[in-house]
């Protein structure tokens, strides 16, 4: 059971998939039963308990906002935006295809407001599925009070479930994160120590999934004042959990490097052990004084100069630096849970671009794209038209790029497919036992939320299965139905892709390799930044931050390079993986980089470098930067002369520049070297 525990919390850091699924799935089960039995009590029609219980939903799924204050505020706000199109639906809908027009305008809104943040796109959100929703289910103006009373009523049940059930729990939420960190290092070292059946693209993923967890925790520091809460300021958690996370990346390097055919050494065996202790949830006290004596004792015994005596002494410090972190959940303010939230941390103004916003661009692309998906949907069902409008309009939704977008448009009809085979598969088992169609409905509910993150296509494989239980419900469930819905849905997705291309179209690799000029200017500002930490020891510094900026925007790179993994030719494919690959890898040397310069900033003033070790390693900084310039006109698409060999000396000269090599500038220089040999494989495949 403790096994499965921290499984889940390495896939899922902080419980925020689960958490968010069962709110939504609770909040459509309490939306669905309360408002079925309240309209069968006053006789009004099932279809006005759908309307409020789908606005409920929309209001657990849709809600972004990053602190609960204003996620109860937007809750709220919902009422306007859903109200106003229903009663614009209604109005509309004896004017025949009058209420079609009025839907494009609906559409083009709910993608324009998007500019203003989480609160816009949601509100945007809500009042397209209100209106979709009303036209559905041929709204009439005598329905209107019971519609606009289904959708508060949704709407409290939606407040009652976000403020009462699952409330915003900082303390609890913090912990579950650095629990998950927990996870995530084990589960990596776990992959770095199979020996002989190890596997490297294994060890990569669950790299970064360290990388992410430590963001996620790092976005909670944005939200949250630590020093309120917990047993140190947000400065110090923000420190502890770097040390964390760059100890744990230097011991799986460390690790990697050693034969696996060969045993480890004693003192590298205890100092895992040691680590592996550490890296329990609820180890007592006496655990972890003796974890960090025993992990102590074997680097005292190791030998730095090989490569396993420099693994132990990583695990000893991977050690110090995960007890330093159990003192902070052992130490929390209980009685603080309840503090209220930040101030939100106001976003640097950015320069803003010429030309139409994005927000209104893709607005333009729906609204041409919808339009189309209603005629061409219409020809195919004039009952089923709507499945071709939904999908136009789903696949512009966190897609922004033709690549995006063809990669949600083809998942979405790929989930829709194998949800209906495995809905019509279900429903002959199933049959009319509506106690467990109704089961189905909220576990596809439950699991359609829990995957979203994963894989677009699942949302879709679940969604169809529950349509497929809730046509046996109501007693119209055919397998033709079904059939029309993969139509339709393809219908929808080639409208989408089609608008994508043609109108406002924006290039995947031109967004890629923007995204990946910002990471390399992120990197330079970082290496440089670095350098004159080591050369001025004692110093203040922010790297910690700037390493977070490094990793967003590292972030954004492998976000815009998915659809050209994908892409249809092998040659583009492996170009992209090896692009990602090398920028994730220079990141974890760029993080090793970091750590060396903040630990320069802990030193004495009076341990400065020499005057020409410190030539040296400038000029050692200025050959990383000038490969990752090269890296960068490549990824551009300029030519570039590949280099005969990729060699070590320029940088490992700065290492002879000093007989005692003081510890940073050891670690920079091992940095600089491998982030060299990393962007350089780039080059040298160009």
């Amino acid at each position: 059971m403790q096994r499965l525990a921290r499984i889940l919390d390495a896939s899922d850091p902080g419980q925020v998939r689960l958490r968010s699924a069962s709110a939504t799935t609770l909040t459509v089960l309490l939306a669905m039963v309360t408002l079925v039995l309240t309209t069968r009590a006053i006789g009004q029609p099932v279809t006005v308990a759908m309307l409020g219980t789908v606005v409920a939903m929309q209001a657990s799924a849709a809600v972004k906002d990053r602190d609960q204050r204003s996620r109860l505020v937007t809750t709220a706000l919902m009422a306007l935006p859903a109200s106003a199109a229903v009663t614009l639906a209604a109005l509309l809908s004896e004017l025949g295809k009058v209420a079609d027009v009025g839907f494009i305008a609906v559409l083009f809104t709910a993608v324009w407001v998007r500019r203003f943040g989480p609160r816009g796109t949601a509100l945007g959100m809500v009042s397209f599925i209100s209106y979709f929703f009303a036209l559905f289910l041929r709204a009439t103006p005598e329905q209107l009070p019971m519609l606009i009373a289904a959708i508060l009523g949704g709407l409290l049940i939606a407040l009652f479930v976000r403020a009462v059930v699952f409330p915003d729990r900082p303390v609890v939420e913090v912990r579950r994160l650095l629990f998950a960190m927990r996870a995530v290092s084990a589960s990596v070292l776990e992959a770095a120590s199979a020996g002989q059946s190890r596997d490297l693209n294994l060890v990569r993923r669950r790299l970064d999934r360290l990388g992410n967890t430590a963001l996620m925790i790092d976005d909670w520091l944005d939200r949250h004042d630590a020093g309120q809460l917990l047993s140190v300021t947000s400065a110090d958690l923000s420190l502890r959990v770097f040390d964390a996370q760059i100890a744990t990346e230097q011991l799986v390097s460390s690790l990697w490097a050693l034969d696996p055919i060969k045993p480890w050494p004693t003192a590298l065996g205890q100092a895992t052990t040691a680590l592996g202790s550490c890296l329990q949830n609820t180890p007592s006290s006496e655990q972890l004084r003796a974890a960090r004596r025993l992990a102590a004792a074997a680097a005292e015994r190791a030998d730095p100069s090989t490569p396993a005596g420099i693994a132990t002494v990583s695990a000893q410090r991977a050690v110090q630096a995960h007890i330093a972190i159990h003192h902070i959940t052992t130490n929390a303010v209980s009685a603080s849970a309840a503090a209220p939230d930040s101030e939100p941390t106001e976003p640097a103004v950015k320069d803003t671009p010429s030309g139409l916003n994005p927000s209104t661009k893709a607005a333009i692309q729906v609204a041409v794209a919808t339009s189309a998906a209603t005629v061409l949907g219409e020809l195919v069902s004039p009952d089923r038209w709507y499945w071709a409008v939904l999908t136009a309009f789903l696949v512009f939704t966190g897609a922004s790029t033709r690549g995006e977008i063809l990669t949600r448009a083809g998942q979405r009809v790929l989930g829709t497919i194998a949800g209906v085979l495995a809905g019509v598969v279900i429903a002959a088992l199933v049959g009319s036992n509506q106690p467990v169609q109704l089961v189905l409905i909220v576990v596809c509910v439950f699991f359609a939320f829990y995957l979203v993150t994963v894989a677009y296509a699942l949302l879709s494989f679940f969604v169809t299965i529950l349509l497929a239980m809730l046509y046996g419900l109501l007693g119209t469930f055919s397998i033709e139905v079904l059939e029309l819905r993969i139509v339709e849905t393809a219908v929808g997705g080639a409208v989408g892709m089609a608008s994508a291309y043609f109108i406002f179209s924006t290039s995947t690799r031109k967004t890629l390799v923007g995204n990946v000029d910002t990471y390399l200017e992120r990197l330079d500002a970082l290496i440089e930044s670095s350098v004159q930490s080591i050369l001025a020891p004692g110093g203040a510094t922010d790297l910690v931050a700037s390493t977070r900026t490094l990793d967003n925007a590292l972030k954004d790179v492998l976000n815009s390079g998915k659809p050209l993994v994908l892409g249809p030719t092998t040659r583009s494919r492996r170009g992209a993986k090896r692009l990602l690959r090398v920028l994730a890898v220079s990141s974890r040397s760029a993080h090793a980089l970091a750590r060396a310069g903040v630990l320069a900033s802990r030193a004495d003033p009076d341990t400065a470098p020499s005057a020409e070790t410190a030539r040296a390693l400038r000029d050692a900084a200025a050959l990383v930067r000038d490969t990752a310039r090269q890296v960068e006109a490549v990824v551009a698409g300029e030519h570039v002369d590949p280099p005969e060999k990729i060699t070590e000396t320029t940088v490992l000269d700065v290492l002879l520049t000093s007989t005692s090599a003081p510890g940073p500038l050891r670690g920079a220089v091992r940095a600089l070297n491998t982030m060299n040999r990393t962007l350089a494989d780039v080059l040298s495949r160009a």
